[in-house]
């Protein structure tokens, strides 16, 4: 998937499908809709839009005649008096929000699936750096441009959290409470997931755990990080940490310093399937066995963990749940729920070669 540079705009609209004419000549309008159900223009609004005034049975009469005619409202004519219909989300590439392009179209995907029968639009924009996503989100908010915001990548101290806050512009965060300040949240529990990974690891008899992450200012690496060293050290193990751009680049750069150093890890933890592949490649280079002289473990499952030789245990990658359940509070802010938090479970630990017991 290609995002362009920084600065583009993608717009990726969900909506039902065009209008058809009635007849060859024209198109149907909605004063044919009012003539034929015997009620004024002003009550088909009513009744095509969901709103009060309109008993059910007008309602179900109306909107069974739209349908005959093959009628929907404008969506120009809509935004006037509803809005714009739409969720603006800004991805900064400074904190490796399209470092896996296939993972985050899956989580776009999953959300724009929750928006599709209701008819909205989700526009994606891509900036350099989160300044740039600050000022962009003020430019919307501004124009109202969108009904409610997305923040992912969320940061520890974020400032497009804070500049959404201090705008009042309605917003979900994909993070947890604790750096949504307040702003509704949908968020992996990243900190049970490694709890449970250390343990694994800690049953195989590894000690000397090392966790190659991407970049240290996002949230959900620090939530990891912690996990993990909170549960090694419970058990006499030690963590050493290196940050990456989370590309796969960095990760086998970082993965080629850690096997030479004085004191090499047993086992290396990996933010993502590619970051693990790479470091896959680094090990045969070097001329170490997986799992016998190291063994590797991804964050994120995907078909290049389970095609590998030998194949990446990995975490699931439950980012279609994760979307899902963002799309899910969009829709809650819109119904006028505010302060709402959910947690997505990430799932079982897919054990596979590339992991096995301390040999050494």
């Amino acid at each position: 998937m290609y995002f362009g540079p920084p600065g583009d705009t993608l717009v990726i609209v969900v909506s039902p499908p065009p209008d058809r004419p009635s007849s060859p000549a024209r198109r149907a309008t909605i004063a044919d809709i009012a003539r034929a159900a015997g009620v004024s223009i002003a009550v088909v609004s009513y009744a095509v839009n969901g709103r009060p005034g309109v008993s059910a049975a007008t309602r179900e009469r109306v909107l069974r005649i739209a349908e005959e005619y093959r009628w929907q409202p404008s969506a120009a004519a809509r935004s006037m008096h509803t809005g714009p219909r739409a969720v603006g989300l800004v991805v900064s590439t400074a904190a490796g929000g399209v470092s896996s392009a296939t993972s985050f179209l899956g989580l776009v995907t999953a959300i724009q699936d929750v928006f599709a029968e209701r008819g909205y639009a989700l526009l994606l924009k891509v900036v350099e750096s989160v300044d740039a996503a600050v000022a962009t989100y003020r430019t919307w908010w501004a124009e109202r441009r969108f009904d409610v915001m997305i923040v992912t990548d969320v940061l520890s101290q974020d400032p497009r959290v804070e500049a959404l806050r201090r705008l009042r512009a309605p917003a979900v965060v994909v993070g947890p409470p604790a750096a949504a300040q307040g702003l509704p949240s949908v968020h992996l529990d990243d900190e049970e997931a490694y709890t449970r990974v250390a343990t694994y690891l800690i049953g195989l008899g590894h000690r000397e755990v090392a966790a190659v992450t991407g970049p240290p200012e996002l949230h959900r690496t620090q939530v990891r990080v912690a996990a993990l060293a909170r549960t090694l050290g419970a058990a006499g193990g030690s963590l050493v940490r290196m940050t990456t751009d989370a590309g796969p680049e960095e990760a086998a750069a970082a993965t080629r310093q850690l096997l030479t150093g004085p004191v090499p890890p047993s086992v290396i933890v990996y933010d993502s399937d590619q970051m693990a592949l790479a470091a896959l490649d680094v090990a045969r280079r070097l001329g170490l066995d997986v799992p016998w002289d190291l063994s590797i473990l991804a964050a994120s499952d995907s078909a290049l963990c389970r095609l590998s030789t030998p194949a990446i245990t990995a975490l699931p990658s439950p980012l279609r749940d994760l979307g899902t359940a963002v799309g899910e509070a969009v829709l809650a802010v819109l119904n006028g729920q505010t302060g709402t938090s959910q947690v997505v479970p990430v799932g079982g630990l897919a054990i596979r070669g590339s992991t096995g017991p301390l040999a050494r």
